[in-house]
């Protein structure tokens, strides 16, 4: 069973990668060979937004515990 710090690890792993998915995505570098709707490409762009925010509060949240 991995330790919290195993978790914690790859969710500031994982911000980065979502960071630079976000980007791409806000700047239409991302070519799916799909003839998606703008409105799926708004809500793929919420989702990763919120992902992003919920490691966040994760990590916060986490920092807090150690120190108390």
């Amino acid at each position: 069973m991995p330790a919290i710090e195993d978790l914690i690890e790859d969710w500031i792993e994982m911000r980065p990668t979502l960071k630079h998915q976000l980007e791409m995505l806000e700047s239409d570098e991302i070519r799916t060979g799909l003839d998606l709707p703008n409105a799926t490409t708004q809500a793929t762009l919420t989702r990763i937004e919120t992902c992003i925010s919920e490691l966040n509060a994760l990590l916060k949240e986490y920092a807090r515990a150690d120190r108390t």
